[in-house]
């Protein structure tokens, strides 16, 4: 005969036994009986994220023009470069798209490009600064010419006077007076300053790039620090991955020391020694990119012969699908463009193998709807 215990024990555990088959059933039936797997959360977490990028980036070109087939040729590259499955997948860490910066992401025409501009500001209007003669009379120059036509050699002239004018600043107190500069009223538009002054639909393809996994480095002839201080605040791309022109450094304390005779010493500060050592343009920005970056881009955009060797560089014999971009400037009516000469620079881009994004026919805006041109230019 079994004890009492034994027999107690049995109804409990039967008992018990019940009540967990009960709970599973209704536990079944309100859908909630088992919880995901670790596997099936990170699945599940992947798929919102893929949809939410899905979403970003069926959004934000909207500053593009409906049916524009240009941006449809960059949207393509970018689906098959993304797409393990796609004989266009290129590897994250391949994904390397290099912009210019003056006329290709930003304007250039109010009247002269951003740096010109600052520098004609700081030699002539900055109370702490007695430009010398010959400084002083680069800067009259590019006042003098605006809204006509440049004057042949003044980007040589410019840097070279720009980089003795900023001698014995820092990088941070040049960035600091670009940083107020970019408050100043964009020359030949209204509703726009020039720190504002980005082309919406390109600022729209960096950040479309960037929520696809692509590395964007900025490669322009513009001095590196000043294309630092434009930058901040309006696109997430970091210092160092800004190339530009170099104007030299030298230390405080160094005196007339040769850089590799001097130590840098406690109390030193960096500050720019007045000499510049040639425009990043054409061939400069391909060795520019090979020693600074170390990769093949896969994608490049520009806007003018100075980028014609970076775009080429990029699209010739790549390990990876690459294609080049051309930014045209032939809007008259929201813009300074001039559709004759651009007509026959699309012939050369496209003949190249470039794709042109037109500014009159690709971009629905260019600065936003609020932003007009002066009609005093």
């Amino acid at each position: 005969m079994k004890s009492c215990r034994s027999l107690h024990g049995g109804v409990h555990i039967t008992v018990a036994l019940a009540i967990a088959i009960v709970l599973s059933s209704v536990l079944a039936l309100a859908g909630c009986n088992q919880a995901p797997s670790s596997q099936e959360q990170a699945t599940s977490s992947q798929e919102a994220t893929s949809s939410q990028e899905d979403v970003q980036a069926s959004t934000a070109l909207s500053s593009w023009s409906e049916g524009s087939k240009s941006l449809q040729v960059l949207t393509d590259f970018v689906e098959a470069a993304t797409d393990q499955k796609s004989s266009g997948y290129i590897a994250p860490e391949d994904r390397i798209a290099v912009f210019d910066l003056d006329g290709t992401l930003m304007c250039e025409t109010y009247p002269w490009c951003f740096e010109y501009m600052v520098f004609a500001d700081y030699a002539l209007n900055n109370p702490s600064y007695q430009a010398p003669d010959d400084i002083a009379a680069v800067a009259h120059e590019i006042i003098d010419s605006a809204w006509g036509q440049k004057p042949e050699g003044m980007s040589t002239r410019q840097a070279q006077a720009a980089a003795i004018a900023y001698a014995g600043l820092t990088p941070e107190e040049l960035e600091e007076y670009v940083t107020n500069f970019k408050s100043s009223k964009a020359e030949g538009f209204i509703g726009m300053t020039r720190g504002e002054a980005w082309y919406r639909p390109m600022v729209e393809v960096v950040e479309y790039l960037q929520a696809n996994g692509f590395d964007v480095y900025i490669v322009t002839a513009t001095e590196r620090n000043i294309v630092r201080a434009i930058v901040a605040g309006s696109l997430d791309v970091d210092p160092s991955h800004v190339i530009g022109t170099e104007y030299g450094y030298k230390a405080t304390g160094q005196g007339d020391e040769s850089a590799g005779d001097y130590t840098f010493q406690p109390g030193d500060e960096v500050v720019f020694d007045g000499s510049y050592e040639g425009e990043n343009a054409k061939m400069t920005k391909v060795d520019a990119i090979v020693r600074e970056i170390g990769k093949q881009p896969v994608l490049a955009f520009g806007n003018s012969s100075g980028d014609v060797a970076m775009l080429t560089y990029t699209v010739s014999d790549n390990e990876n699908p690459s294609a080049a971009f051309m930014v045209l400037a032939d809007d008259e009516k929201r813009e300074y463009g001039g559709p004759e000469e651009a007509a026959e620079e699309r012939a050369g881009y496209e003949e190249s193998g470039f794709t042109v994004f037109s500014m009159r026919d690709d971009f629905a805006t260019i600065y936003g709807d609020k932003v007009t041109k002066d009609p005093e230019h």
